[in-house]
């Protein structure tokens, strides 16, 4: 995988996760979150639907093989659904913790500002290949639902990019099934 698709792949994961870690009062169990992201960089976006592409027309055997790997790692894929949709198991533990969903630990929110049902944060996050700093506002719908939209600059070796990302997330079952919890680091 390319350097920039990394990046991008990278920066969903954590927008994913600093959605999640900006309201903790959450059902446990299996989420599914559709997620929707625009850079300021063409060559980025072609790349994010090149790969959506691919893994759309990929031969079931293969896809499979892809969704067993995410699901080991804590993300699925709506089954049969659109690569920009992943699932994600969240246990009571991690609720009770007060967790912070990825698994370094590589990002923190501060300003956490809550009126009603929605918050707004800042976040930074940070790994070896990139650093990403942005704010967002989350609206939650009950213990069930949560949209959220996060404004974002991204800087790595290949250059700076801008990120827009509006995530819709909505409980699905208690039950994960094969989607194992996300790993977290303890506080």
């Amino acid at each position: 995988m390319k350097t920039r698709s990394r990046v991008l792949v990278a920066s969903l994961a954590a927008l994913s996760c600093v959605a999640v870690m900006a309201q903790p009062k959450i059902r446990p169990g299996l989420w599914e979150e559709n997620i929707k992201m625009n850079t300021d960089n063409a060559q980025a976006n072609a790349a994010m639907e090149q790969m959506k592409e691919k893994l759309a027309n990929m031969p079931p055997d293969q896809r499979a093989a892809i969704e067993k790997m995410m699901a080991s790692r804590g993300m699925g894929m709506q089954p049969g659904g659109a690569p920009n949709t992943v699932r994600v198991c969240i246990t009571k533990e991690q609720i009770a913790r007060g967790f912070t969903p990825d698994r370094d630990g590589r990002c923190s929110r501060v300003n956490v500002n809550t009126s009603g049902n929605v918050t707004k944060f800042d976040f930074t996050c940070a790994s070896e290949h990139s650093n990403m700093t942005g704010h967002g506002t989350l609206t939650t719908m009950g213990d069930t639902g949560f949209a959220v939209t996060t404004v974002a600059d991204t800087a790595s070796q290949k250059g700076a990019m801008h990120i827009q990302t509006d995530i819709a997330g909505k409980f699905v079952s208690s039950d994960c099934g094969d989607v194992k919890p996300m790993e977290t680091p303890n506080k």
